[in-house]
């Protein structure tokens, strides 16, 4: 079976999949709104403060 060809390349295919996610993500929470203390903004500042 033939493999697939990388759009970017081996490791830049994950990394750019991983950024159109989060920005797609991001752009739906802007649109939608989340209550206070719940964007994705704040959940993950929360998370790296607790483990520094």
């Amino acid at each position: 079976m033939n493999q697939a060809p990388y759009l970017l390349g081996k490791i830049a295919d994950p990394l750019f999949a991983i950024a159109i996610g989060t920005l797609s993500y991001y752009s739906y929470e802007r649109k939608v709104g989340r209550p206070e203390g719940h964007s994705l903004n704040e959940l993950i500042s929360k998370r790296f403060s607790k483990n520094i």
